[in-house]
């Protein structure tokens, strides 16, 4: 194995790209030939999750993982296959913000490539044996004991994806073309609890997560001017930690296979593990008691309950069972999850004509109001990037939620149901707690309305017509 380079620059620092020399000695392992010229031990202590790392390799050492014509085959097996396919219209020279990237059916990708888009495919391992095993060998010599997943990336030329940064280390195979990256010689927040893009403005925005929730850790200033500029080709690799800031273009045109390693909820991983034992006493279940105005009943009651909990952890068996758990790669990832529900709502034949959409500052949040006080069920759902599908009420009509920092409207398209009992949908709404206040109004002759507003602000409108029966 050739030994790996020394640190270099006047600062010592580890060089971000180095340059393999040939191909990896023969019979070397999966890790060992991809971090070439590298050893997979000075990897792992000098770059995994610290430092992005940029590998020109052999032009064609990934011929054979996965062509165009094997990525033409997978998208025409979407729904048998449970694949997500999305489009970003993010383009060079755009304005920088990261745009919406939409689900697509196979049928449209060649428009969407026609008319200037990259789609991503995920997960991809499904439709390719070879990458598959090729990801579950590193994550097995990686050690990596948490989830890891394949996404496929074609671009025409200018096209991809702005700056954004992922809660998991991104792992890059460029198959065929180029693509120029940009990204930040450290992480702008190391281990990130979610995904974020850099606005139009240039600030910090999580995808899934309303701004009031993010604390000041997780706003580092965004310097793209000191971001490193790394034209991929053929045969190449890049490894970037999680939270480290990236844009990509593609120079001509761009395929790619992209692995994503995300880290083990180790928090979940504990609690799990004492949940049920827990669960078993009744004292776990009951709920707080009833204190009768007085609190410090309910404070030794938790008193007690943390000591208990403390001992469990304390007494929980740190073996390999404990890690088989995390190594199982039991996390389910948005794309399997809005995959699993397209199918699903194909399955029952549902036949949506009409999509509303309307924006909100907390899309999960929002999509529990629509459920809790509408009655409306998720069809599909993209967390990551703060979108949420409904069926409505009404045969034939979705609504979709988009997050954004500021939502709520004042004019434009209002949502309007009819209903049978316009005083029951009214004390339903004035029963939630969250809800804005409602407002009844009357044409005579016409019908009864019921003005109301979503936890964002959006208009709603009810209408029972007058010669509809009233109990």
């Amino acid at each position: 194995m050739t030994a790996a380079p020394a640190p270099g620059g006047a600062d010592g620092a580890w060089p971000l790209t180095v340059t393999a020399p040939g191909p990896a000695p023969e019979g070397a392992s999966a890790l060992a030939s991809l971090v070439h010229p590298l050893d997979p031990d000075t990897f792992r202590t000098a770059y995994w999750q610290r430092r992005p790392l940029h590998v020109q390799g052999p032009p064609d050492r990934f011929r054979d993982l996965f062509t165009l014509a094997d990525l033409r085959a997978a998208v025409a097996r979407q729904h048998e296959l449970g694949l997500l396919i999305r489009a970003s219209g993010d383009r060079e020279g755009d304005g920088g913000a990261a745009g919406a990237h939409v689900a697509v059916e196979a049928a449209d990708v060649a428009d969407h490539l026609r008319r200037g888009a990259s789609i991503c495919v995920e997960p991809i391992e499904r439709a390719a044996p070879r990458v598959a095993s090729l990801a579950a060998r590193l994550r097995s010599e990686l050690g990596h004991h948490g989830d890891a997943g394949v996404k496929c990336y074609l671009s025409p030329h200018g096209y991809g994806f702005n700056t954004h940064f992922d809660a998991h280390v991104v792992t890059t195979l460029q198959l065929d073309g180029h693509k120029r990256w940009r990204v930040s010689r450290a992480p702008g927040v190391p281990f990130p609890l979610g995904n974020a893009f850099a606005d139009a403005e240039g600030n910090v925005r999580y995808i899934g997560r309303a701004p009031s929730s993010v604390r000041p850790w997780e706003r580092p200033e965004i310097a793209e001017e000191e971001f490193a500029e790394i034209l991929l080709g053929p045969g190449d690799v890049l490894c970037l930690p999680a939270g480290t800031w990236h844009n990509a273009k593609a120079v001509g045109h761009s395929l790619a296979v992209n692995i994503a390693f995300a880290p083990a909820d180790v928090l979940k991983l504990l609690t799990d593990a004492v949940r049920s034992r827990l669960q078993e006493r009744e004292v776990w279940r009951s709920g707080l008691p009833a204190s009768g105005g007085a609190p410090g009943e309910a404070a030794r009651f938790l008193l007690d309950r943390r000591e208990e909990l403390i001992a469990e952890l304390r007494a929980l068996p740190l073996d390999d069972d404990l890690l088989a758990t995390a190594m199982s790669g039991s996390q389910v990832t948005a794309a399997a999850r809005m995959a699993a529900q397209t199918a699903s709502a194909d399955a029952s034949g549902d036949d949506r004509l009409l999509q509303c959409v309307l924006t909100v500052t907390d899309v999960r949040a929002a999509a529990e109001w629509y459920e809790r006080v509408l009655g409306c069920r998720v069809l599909a759902a993209i967390p990551e990037f703060g979108w949420v599908e409904l069926a409505s009420p009404v045969p034939g009509v979705s609504i979709g939620l988009s997050e954004i920092p500021t939502a709520g409207v004042t004019g434009g398209a209002v949502l309007d149901f009819r209903v049978d009992d316009l005083e029951r949908t009214r004390d339903l709404l004035d029963r939630d707690a969250a809800t804005p206040p409602t407002r009844m109004r009357a044409v005579a002759g016409v019908a009864r309305f019921l003005e109301a507003y979503d936890i964002d602000g959006n208009r709603l409108m009810f209408y029972q017509p007058d010669d509809q029966e009233r109990d």
